[in-house]
């Protein structure tokens, strides 16, 4: 199966489109996709006159693994303009990249439902010239789609940063996130809960009964995990657990005991200063 019959079974037009990958030069796609849906929106809304050329959507994509591409969406175009005119929270969003607008448009985009069911879920080869980041080209392969549940593949300890929903997913569905599983049950470490609104931190360790795993999946079960303060957090704001995000901050070796984790541990809250400053209370 390639993409263009997906867009056949939806009774779109693949003449009318255009696949855009977005790389990594200014911005992570994914991470900004999910965690600042209106910076990702900015950021594709600015492009060079006739960038789109006499396309109608465009379905975008991220990078996945070597030359493939991870399927974001559709979006409809409905109007080009000089990017000057565009609105100004939209050019405020990308200031940040100092590009210059007086040459560029402005593309007004409306994300529309058609395969939002496949978002972040089918995966393409969209070949080797990746550099070619806006195609015409729609029949490419789809390599794969990944089920509901799946949140993506894990790749390192040392790049973990999930938010509170993906986390969810993750640990209700280990067999669906084999990876995740398996990396996470067979080490324990210093981890780090961060609350995204205000920067505060936890600073945490896991050295018991399935290691990282096993720990975080009592954050899921409680939010809190029996820490003082952040049982005191989400009694006042129950909706706070939305906003942390989990990392880990170093892999402890399997000679590690309890206390060196603790030890550990201790020295993380001080270089952070989660006791002065977060979640901390010991």
């Amino acid at each position: 199966m390639n993409f263009d019959d997906l867009l056949k079974i939806e009774n779109l037009n693949v003449k009318e489109f255009r696949l855009v990958r977005h790389g990594y030069k200014e911005i992570d796609p994914l991470a900004i996709f999910r965690d600042e849906p209106g910076l990702f929106d900015a950021y594709q809304a600015f492009q060079q006159i006739r960038k789109f050329g006499n396309a109608k959507y465009l379905a975008v994509f991220a990078p996945y693994h070597s030359t493939q591409a991870l399927f974001l969406g559709v979006w409809k175009i409905e109007k080009e303009m000089p990017a000057l005119e565009a609105p100004k929270r939209m050019r405020k969003q990308v200031e940040q990249f100092g590009w210059d607008l007086s040459r560029d448009s402005y593309y007004m985009l409306k994300q529309v439902d058609n395969l939002s069911d496949l978002s972040e879920r089918l995966v393409i080869e969209w070949g080797g010239s990746t550099v070619s980041w806006v195609q015409k080209k729609s029949n490419k392969p789809v390599i794969i789609i990944l089920p509901p549940a799946h949140i993506q593949e894990f790749k390192s300890y040392d790049q973990v940063v999930i938010d509170r929903e993906q986390l969810v997913k993750m640990i209700a569905n280990p067999t669906y996130n084999a990876t995740w599983y398996n990396a996470l049950r067979s080490v324990n470490g210093i981890y780090c809960i961060s609350d995204k609104r205000n920067g505060k931190l936890y600073v945490g360790s896991a050295y018991g009964k399935n290691g990282i795993w096993g720990r975080w999946n009592e954050y899921i079960t409680t939010g809190h995990g029996g820490n003082k303060k952040l049982l005191e957090l989400l009694s006042d704001s129950p909706d706070a657990v939305n906003h942390f995000q989990y990392t880990i901050l170093e892999i402890l070796p399997g000679s590690c005991t309890a206390d060196d984790a603790i030890a550990k541990e201790a020295l993380w809250k001080r270089k952070l200063c989660s006791r002065d400053h977060g979640y901390n209370d010991n």
